[in-house]
């Protein structure tokens, strides 16, 4: 049986093979060539009933059941033609030489993501066969689809990575590529221009509290004064083996999954109690995003942030040991979508605008900072980065240097 090629790419959200109807309720069934071959005969209920309007969330069942399937009999790294885009794609996921191994766990979570696009859209294409018109009209393509710059440049910047990695292994039609994509200049998307305020800050984390979050209230409070990214205060799940030591949880396997390898994640990177001294006049913290680079923790002082100090002795009061921050409902630390929603129902409850983002609450205290006129090298340290340029595009107080560069000439001017 041949399937479309949507069944990869989902270029079709609508398509769903295997789907079977039984009065009012939907089922996948494999196919009669891969039941013959041995595949279970069970079928499986899919998504809701018929007339509930969840058509394409049954539909996306039936192909992710069905890639199961052929995947049964047809290992991945087979089923793209060596050469193709889908085999280095394979490879560059898999082979214990790959660059990919390299990356940080959550990074490397990244990297599949759009690899996994990437193999959507030219996995049956050839490295060879692949052009600078072909490039220029997938680059097209995504404009016209109404893909942001950002995305864009993500997925270029992805094929750049995946093309490279041909070189490494000596596939002479990648290196050819690698020079192309060298020379291609894909913008990148608009630095933006706005970031919270104290004031827009200070009325989520009263509406955290008011709402039962004072955890969460507290790790926003985290990133806003230190300038901490949410990962730094929450935070993160990776992926892990299950004999693993520290906080190791099990992923729920719903009934799609049953037959899949159970996955288990270790708990890192956020804060611990073990941090802190005992008055909790600071902590001592590596940053994870730069950890490779700059592992030594850094000291950050909280004699300067009463508000911070009171609510650690309030959460500490139940004993100082493993995250400094979790979540009230589960009493386990926050994931990073749960952080994200919690924040989202607070800013709508403090009627807070939704082009404030969580993600930006480090690029608001930097701003703040950097109004205050303080030396960039300041920022730079405080922001945890290695050089100045990079602290730069979290400071968005332009106009307002703008102003004060007005004002001081005028000063000048009238001496």
């Amino acid at each position: 049986m041949n399937y479309k090629k949507a069944l990869w790419d989902g270029s079709d959200p609508a398509y769903a093979p295997g789907a079977v109807r039984s009065r009012n309720f939907w089922y996948w069934k494999p196919s009669l060539k891969y039941r013959q071959m041995g595949y279970a005969k069970t079928s499986v209920r899919l998504t809701g009933q018929e007339g509930d309007g969840q058509e394409l969330i049954r539909a996306r069942e039936c192909r992710e059941l069905t890639k199961q399937m052929l995947a049964h009999f047809q290992p991945e790294d087979e089923k793209y033609l060596v050469g193709t885009w889908g085999w280095l794609i394979h490879h560059y996921k898999t082979d214990r030489h790959s660059p990919i191994h390299a990356v940080k766990a959550n990074t490397r979570e990244g990297y599949v993501i759009y690899m996994d696009k990437l193999a959507g859209a030219l996995g049956d294409v050839l490295v060879a066969a692949t052009t600078y018109p072909l490039l220029c009209e997938m680059r097209d393509g995504m404009i016209a689809k109404g893909r942001s710059p950002s995305y864009i440049k993500k997925i270029f910047t992805h094929l750049r990575i995946v093309a490279n990695y041909g070189v490494l292994i000596e596939h002479a039609p990648a290196q050819k590529i690698s020079r192309i994509l060298g020379e291609m200049r894909i913008p990148s998307a608009p630095k933006k221009t706005t970031a919270p305020t104290r004031t827009q800050v200070r009325a989520i984390v009263d509406q955290a509290d008011a709402n039962g979050l004072f955890a969460f209230a507290t790790g926003l409070l985290f990133q806003w004064v230190f300038c901490l990214r949410a990962v730094d205060v929450r935070g993160q799940w990776l992926e892990c083996a299950p004999e693993d030591e520290g906080i190791v949880r099990e992923l729920a396997r719903n009934r799609h999954q049953r037959h899949m390898p159970r996955k288990f994640e270790r708990w890192q990177d956020g804060l611990t109690w073990e941090m802190f001294d005992d008055g909790l006049t600071g902590f001592r913290k590596t940053i994870s995003k730069t950890s490779r680079s700059m592992p030594e923790p850094l000291w950050f002082d909280l004699t300067h942030a009463p508000e911070l100090r009171a609510r650690l002795h309030i959460l500490g009061s139940a004993g100082r040991k493993g995250p400094v921050i979790v979540g009230e409902r589960i009493g386990m630390p926050y994931t990073r979508d749960g952080w994200t929603q919690a924040f989202i129902r607070c800013r709508r409850a403090a009627g807070i605008s939704e082009s404030v983002k969580m993600m930006d609450t480090r690029a608001g205290g930097l701003s703040e900072a950097g109004a205050l006129g303080l030396d960039p090298m300041i920022l730079r340290d405080a922001a945890g980065h290695q050089n100045v340029a990079t602290t730069d595009r979290y400071v968005r107080n332009r106009e307002a240097n703008i102003a004060r560069v007005v004002q001081l000439r005028n000063a000048a001017r009238t001496k």
